[in-house]
């Protein structure tokens, strides 16, 4: 049975590490085997048992070496050529190659999924805020409209800015942080929900006036 592989692409780039040490080995023993192969030329030398356990050696790593890169591209579902095909480290570190491609692409996709999705959680508590006291709170309701676009960008959207949710981030930071946070981050948050959304919206948060419904 293959081995269990961690499917990220620094597992793929040890792998490729790992070949190109290998390559090395490969190239080092050539140059012995071909020292050896001259000696054979006069009877009763042969090569020694140091350079055959070590090819050997080499050739079982390289199989070990194809068994985890099969391993991996089996569980990513790509098609892969014939194990025997890949008979040389050369031919492994193309494969690994598009193995890590293809791991990249999948850790891209999984952050930008992570990134949607606290994003959108985000979206939310800030679509669940009410004023304590004043239902018609106007700079709430800005608030909320804008909130609600931003999540109509986020629907559509393939990648999410940095600077989109920062602003909504900042007033439930603000809000949440009332016995947590310093004067200096304090100030720098109110600031900064004053300027995304006006100062009487970061006046409210900060006195404890936007609460959850």
């Amino acid at each position: 049975m293959p081995p269990t592989i961690p499917l990220t692409a620094d597992r793929a780039r040890e792998l490729l590490r790992k070949n190109a040490k290998l390559t090395t080995q490969f190239a080092a023993l050539g140059a012995r085997g071909t020292a050896a192969a001259a000696a054979l030329a006069r009877p009763g030398t042969p090569p020694s048992d140091d350079l055959v356990h070590a090819l050997g050696a080499a050739g079982r790593e390289l199989t070990a070496l194809r068994t985890e890169a099969f391993a991996v591209a089996a569980t990513l579902g790509l098609k892969t050529p014939p194990a025997e095909t890949i008979d040389s480290t050369k031919k492994l570190e193309a494969m690994l190659r598009l193995l890590l491609d293809g791991l990249e692409q999948a850790e891209r996709q999984a952050a930008a999924a992570r990134a949607r999705a606290g994003a959108l959680a985000i979206l939310d508590r800030v679509a669940a805020l009410a004023h304590r006291d004043d239902p018609g709170f106007a700079a709430l309701a800005a608030c909320h409209k804008r909130a609600a676009d931003a999540r109509t960008t986020l629907s559509t959207a393939t990648e999410i800015g940095p600077d989109a949710i920062a602003p909504f981030e900042a007033l439930l930071t603000l809000i949440d942080g009332q016995h947590q946070l310093d004067d200096e981050q304090w100030g720098k948050l109110e600031d900064a929900v004053a300027t995304a959304f006006g100062r009487s919206l970061a006046v409210a948060a900060s006195r404890g006036n936007l609460v959850a419904r």
